[in-house]
This record gives structure tokens, C-alpha cells and sequence, in this order.
């Protein structure tokens, strides 16, 4: 695959590059349309065509502060390649969000009618307010960002980094209020060098503070599979990979839906590259449709294993799949053996489980169905399950199997359940 980031060992943490926000606004890419937008405030003055200058204007911050989000969550520190590649209308989907969140918490708290439900959903709520922000600038997507669940894997992958950022917010949002009373006054009573030095303030700020939440997922960008903007490689090429760049372009403009669905066709179709398989996961992650990472999973699990050989990470994608969808089943029994067994040298003894879950039942029969289960009988013994379960199950395994190649371990294992 391309290297489209820095390695995440290459990454700072976000606490170490703090000077870094606060310089921001000054890039090349971003001070010349914060210079623009606040002295077009002087066209607000104009009676009548003021309010659509004002919208305008508004509209027009709102494009660059997501841009700047997207693009640094991709890498880009100097500024957004391209401010105009932000959907014209994400102000009202903010606006939207804004306002859906309020309505939201004010419905929940007066069901509840408990002062201290309220206050903790209340906190909930403020805390989620980044995340919320961070999905919409993502996938642009207003419903994508209204998903509690993704505030919360947002929240639980970047942890500390998230609870920092937030503070961070806070005092950003401080600092805003503390500048305006302190540069304001100095204008004197000129209007139109009020409205010029009120606008360049809060550009500054929303641009530090959107490049703050976009650096936050940057960190974090491997775990929480970004990669909505493809950008050219280190190498200085294009990207390779058509599909991945056609569904980019899509997810700009704001038909993220659309994306998804051309790049399902061509997977279920006529089958993709891996780069391609891993770009459209990041995409239903983003979106957080896990139907769709389970279903995607029953087909890219046999690639990774038959194709590609790649076991480690179809233990993964196994894994996402049982925790997207509880009744997910690989598509072929031949491939639960080699999962269960990397799955059980990883420690991964939960999945082992999973994967095991029902087989008996399916496929009585199966030559794999021994040893499945003496590595469910382990697992049930290393990650703290019934020791009386693991004994019946290898008392059963070793009178219906007594000729199978693995029976020595098992016989061995089995006494070692017995005391005495």
C-alpha cells in the first residue's frame, strides 16, 4: 500500500505540539482567506445586501474550519490543499447538528425529569461535541454525525489525547472571549474596524481549534481507520489505485453514500485489490455502519486467508465482524480451523470462542471439528471460563476421536483438568 501518513511512532502526541495550533492560522493556506473574510465584514454594513454578505461570509468560515479539520486528520500541516473541496453546504449541517444535539438533550432530560440524569447527560453531551464535529468534517455526512457510537469509539480510541483536546477547546473558547475584551476597546468607536478585528478574531480561533480536532484524529488516524482524503504519496505520485481516488472525490463532495455503494459494487462484483478492501472498511468506519463491516467481512476474510495469506489480519477483520454483528458466520467452515488457531496464538481467546460458536451443529461431520474444540476447551480455561465445561467438552472429544493426530495433547490436557 502507499504510504499516504507518517508512520504512528513518527506521530507527536497531541499535548507536544501545542505552539503548533496556535500558529496555525498564520499558514500560507489559511491567513489569506481569514484576511479576505474579515474585511468582507465591511460589506455587512451595506443595508439589505449586509445579511446575505453576512450569511456568506459565515458560510465561508464554517467551508475553511471543516477543510482545515479534514485535511489535517490527513496529514496536511500547512494548510488545506484546497479549501473549496469542502461541500458549500456544511455551515447548515453544523447548524443542523448544533441544533438536533440541543433538541436532543432537552427531549431526553425532560423525560427523564431527574436533575442529575440531566446533568450527566448535559456533560455527555459537551464532551461529545468534538467527536460530533470530527465525524461531520469526516464523512459529511449530518446523520454519520449523530451516531452516539461514533462519538464514543472516537472518544475511547484517542482516550486521554481526547479529553486533553477537549480542555483545550475550553481554554481556546476562553482565550477568544479574553481577546475580544482586551483588542476590541482598542478599535475606538470606528464600526467598520470593529467588525474587521471582531471577524479576524474568531477566524484565528476557529481555525486553531479545528486544526486541534483535526490533529487529535491524525494521531489516532491508524486505529480509527481515516483516510476520507487521499492525498499523493511521499513519492510525489498519484495514487494507484483508481477506485480509492473515484470514491475520495465522492466523499468531498459530500455523496459519501455514493462511494460506498460504487466501491461494494465493485468488491461483490468483480473483486479488488487489498488497498481497496481496506479503504472501503475505513469508509463504513467512518460511517459507522457496521451491517456493512460484517457483511464485508464474510467475503474479505476467505481473500486475506487463501489470497493474500495474511491470517493476522483476518483475525482482526473476524473480530471487528463479531463485535459489528453477534450472529456473523464465516462464509466457509474450512476457515474457522486457521482463524481459531491464530486467533488462540494471539490470546485472542474470546474470538476463539466465536468462531467456534454453532459449528458442532453446522458441520457434525467436519475433519476439523476436534481440534476446533480442543482449542475452545483451552480458551475457555485461559480466559477464565467453566474448567467443568472444558473437562466434559475433552471427555467427549477424546472418546469420539481416539484415532486423531492431536489425541496424545488432548488425553494430556484432559488430566490436567483432573485433580489427582
Amino acid at each position: 500500500m502507499s504510504q499516504l501518513f507518517d508512520r504512528p511512532s513518527d506521530i507527536q502526541p497531541v499535548w507536544n505540539v501545542i505552539p503548533q495550533f496556535f500558529k496555525y492560522p498564520f499558514k500560507q493556506g489559511v491567513w489569506p482567506t481569514l484576511a479576505f473574510i474579515s474585511v468582507g465584514s465591511l460589506l455587512t454594513m451595506i443595508p439589505v445586501l449586509g445579511i446575505v454578505a453576512w450569511l456568506l461570509l459565515w458560510a465561508m468560515l464554517f467551508k475553511l474550519s471543516y477543510e482545515i479539520l479534514s485535511s489535517t486528520a490527513s496529514g496536511h500541516m500547512n494548510g488545506p490543499p484546497a479549501v473549496m473541496q469542502m461541500s458549500g453546504g456544511i455551515m447548515f449541517k453544523h447548524i443542523g447538528l448544533m441544533g438536533l444535539m440541543i433538541m436532543g438533550y432537552v427531549l431526553i432530560a425532560g423525560l427523564t425529569a431527574s436533575p442529575l440524569l440531566s446533568v450527566l447527560l448535559g456533560g455527555f453531551v459537551l464532551l461529545a461535541l468534538p467527536a460530533a464535529i470530527m465525524t461531520l468534517a469526516m464523512t459529511q455526512s449530518l446523520f454519520a454525525a449523530l451516531n452516539p457510537g461514533t462519538w464514543v469509539t472516537i472518544m475511547r480510541i484517542s482516550g486521554a489525547a481526547y479529553l486533553l483536546t477537549s480542555v483545550f477547546l475550553l481554554l481556546m473558547i476562553m482565550s477568544r472571549t479574553w481577546v475580544d475584551g482586551l483588542l476590541l476597546p482598542l478599535v475606538g468607536q470606528s464600526v467598520a474596524l470593529f467588525g474587521i478585528v471582531s471577524w479576524a478574531i474568531t477566524g484565528y480561533f476557529m481555525a486553531a481549534s479545528f486544526h486541534l480536532m483535526g490533529y487529535l484524529l491524525y494521531q489516532h488516524h491508524v486505529d480509527l481507520g481515516i483516510e476520507t482524503s487521499i492525498a499523493p504519496n511521499q513519492d510525489g505520485k498519484e495514487n494507484e489505485y483508481p477506485l480509492i481516488t473515484q470514491a475520495t472525490e465522492l466523499v468531498r463532495e459530500g455523496r459519501a453514500a455514493e462511494a460506498v455503494n460504487r466501491l461494494k459494487g465493485e468488491i461483490m462484483g468483480r473483486g479488488a485489490e487489498p488497498e481497496v478492501h481496506e479503504f472501503y472498511r475505513k469508509l463504513l468506519r467512518n460511517r459507522g455502519d457496521r451491517g456493512g463491516l460484517a457483511d464485508h467481512g464474510a467475503v474479505y476474510i476467505p481473500n486475506l486467508i487463501h489470497a493474500q495469506e495474511n491470517v493476522d489480519r483476518a483475525v482482526d477483520v473476524a473480530e471487528e465482524s463479531y463485535s459489528a454483528r453477534r450472529d456473523f458466520q464465516l462464509s466457509q467452515a474450512a476457515d474457522v480451523l486457521p482463524l481459531a488457531r491464530r486467533a488462540f496464538d494471539r490470546r485472542r481467546y474470546k474470538l476463539v470462542l466465536k468462531l467456534s460458536n454453532g459449528f458442532a451443529k453446522r458441520y457434525p461431520k467436519h475433519s476439523d471439528l476436534p481440534e476446533l474444540y480442543f482449542l475452545v476447551a483451552q480458551s475457555l480455561i485461559e480466559s477464565g471460563g467453566s474448567s467443568e465445561r472444558s473437562k466434559e467438552m475433552m471427555r467427549q472429544l477424546v472418546e469420539r476421536f481416539p484415532d486423531h493426530p492431536r489425541i496424545d495433547d488432548m488425553r494430556l490436557f484432559e488430566r490436567r483438568l483432573t485433580p489427582g
